[in-house]
């Protein structure tokens, strides 16, 4: 989803959009660590290697992102820092003008990284289920003691 800015937001709007952003990135950043783990998981289980330079590309992917996420986070905290400067009651339009300025580009790289990043895990997400899938299918076909039975009640009870 893509959203469009409007050069009149208000000090309280900017204010809450750089909390949301924060918010937003942060999480990113966090679920970038599990996802990291998670790829690392798969590489200790037994997989051909295109299944492993599918892991690796989505591994690479992640780090890509978190190169261009962790400045962006602290350019929003120093932005939410700065807000200050148009409600201290000072009229100083330069640096209100600069801030709205900074506002807007922040406004539209964090709409990008939000969208970037959906795009990765998406093509990631798919790349690992395709390898969940194939796994499940050689353990079940591997495995000659693999039997199916019907479970009592009394079974299920005890």
């Amino acid at each position: 989803m893509e959203y469009t800015y409007i050069d009149s937001y208000s000090a309280e709007d900017m204010h809450e959009h750089s909390k949301k952003w924060f918010s937003e990135l942060s999480f990113i950043k966090d679920e970038q660590r599990f996802l990291i783990s998670l790829i690392q998981s798969f590489a200790i289980k037994p997989i051909d290697k295109k299944e492993f330079s599918k892991t690796e590309e989505f591994r690479k992917d992640i780090e890509e992102n978190q190169k261009i996420l962790n400045p962006i986070i602290k350019q929003v905290q120093k932005h939410m820092n700065q807000l200050e400067i148009m409600i201290d009651g000072v009229n100083q339009l330069e640096m209100e003008h600069a801030y709205r300025k900074t506002h807007k580009k922040l406004f539209q790289k964090v709409n990008q990284i939000l969208l970037d990043y959906r795009t990765i895990k998406e093509r990631g997400f798919a790349k690992l289920s395709s390898i969940l899938k194939s796994t499940k299918q050689k353990k079940a076909l591997g495995n000659p003691d693999y039997q199916v039975r019907t479970v009592n009640k009394e079974e299920i009870n005890s």
